[in-house]
C-alpha cells in the first residue's frame, strides 16, 4: 500500500522560509516542493505559487501525465499570469521545482533545478542523488521564457550540471537545459523521497563540519511505522536529536515521501 507525507522548516541562518511543499491525490497521488532563491526577492511567494499552480495543474488536467518539457512550459507560463495580477516581479518566481507523483508501478519525479533524491530499497540499502549547479544558481523555470535572462545565465558556464550518485559516483558535468526526469519502481524501492537542497546544508557546529548526504538520509528513512504524518513526526524528532548534537540545518528544508509497505 503506497503512503505519503511531506514536511518543511525553516534553515538556522534564515528569518524566512523560501521552502514550501505540499501534496495531493487527484489525478494521482503527488508531492510538489519548490525552494526560493535567497538572492531574489520575494521568493517565498513565489516557491508557494509555483507549488499551489502545480497542485491546480494537476488536479484540472484532462492530460495527464504531461512530459517533462509540457509540464515545466504550461506551469511556468501560467504562474507568470499569476504574478502578473499580483503585480509582483518575475524574480519571484526564481526558485526550484521538484514533483513527484504516482505513474502505474512508478514514482516518477520532475526536478527543475537543483535537489536531492533519498531512497530506500526493499532490500534494505539506502541511495542518494544529489543534483547540483557548481556554480550554486540552479537553472530556474524563469529561464525558459525569458530570453535575455538565459543569455546571461548561458554565459557563466554552460555545462554546470552535475549529478552525485551514491551508486554511479559523479556524473561528467551537463548541459543546464537537460532534462532531470528519475523513474522508481515501486517493486524495488520501500520509500522514495524528494527534498530541498537543504539536505546537505546540515551543519555539526561542534565539529565543524557538513553531516554527509547519506548518514542524513539514513536517518530521514528510519521510519517506525507509515500512520498518518509519518514523514512530519519523524523529521521533527530526528531534528531534534541533531539539535542536541548541535547540528543544524543552517539552509530551509523541506521532504516529501513515498512509502511502499
Amino acid at each position: 500500500m503506497l503512503h505519503y507525507d511531506h514536511y518543511y522548516t525553516i534553515g538556522s541562518t534564515h528569518t524566512v522560509c523560501e521552502d514550501y511543499i505540499i501534496q495531493g491525490a487527484i489525478p494521482t497521488p503527488f508531492i510538489v516542493l519548490s525552494d526560493g532563491c535567497s538572492s531574489s526577492n520575494s521568493t517565498d511567494v513565489g516557491a508557494q505559487i509555483l507549488a499551489l499552480t502545480t497542485k491546480q495543474i494537476l488536479e484540472n488536467s484532462e492530460k495527464w501525465p504531461l512530459n517533462y518539457l509540457e509540464f515545466g512550459h504550461l506551469l511556468i507560463n501560467t504562474t507568470l499570469k499569476v504574478v502578473a495580477k499580483l503585480k509582483l516581479p518575475e524574480e519571484v518566481l526564481d526558485a526550484t521545482v521538484m514533483l513527484a507523483f504516482l505513474e502505474q508501478d512508478n514514482i516518477v519525479v520532475y526536478v527543475y533545478g537543483d535537489g536531492c533524491l533519498l531512497t530506500k530499497e526493499h532490500n534494505g540499502k539506502i541511495n542518494t542523488i544529489e543534483i547540483e549547479f557548481i556554480h550554486n544558481a540552479p537553472y530556474y523555470l524563469t529561464y525558459w521564457n525569458n530570453r535575455e535572462r538565459l543569455l546571461e545565465y548561458a554565459t557563466y558556464e554552460p555545462n554546470p550540471l552535475i549529478l552525485k550518485d551514491s551508486i554511479h559516483g559523479k556524473s561528467e558535468l551537463k548541459p543546464f537545459q537537460t532534462q532531470l526526469v528519475f523513474r522508481f519502481p515501486l517493486k524495488k524501492f520501500e520509500y522514495i523521497a524528494i527534498t530541498s537542497d537543504g539536505a546537505c546544508q546540515c551543519i555539526d557546529f561542534h565539529q565543524q563540519h557538513k553531516i554527509p548526504l547519506q548518514q542524513v538520509a539514513n536517518d530521514l528513512l528510519k521510519f517506525k511505522d507509515v500512520t498518518d504524518n509519518f514523514v512530519k513526526l519523524n523529521t521533527k524528532k530526528i531534528l531534534q536529536q541533531y539539535a542536541q548534537q548541535t547540528i543544524y540545518p543552517v539552509d530551509d528544508f523541506s521532504i516529501g515521501v513515498f512509502a511502499n509497505v
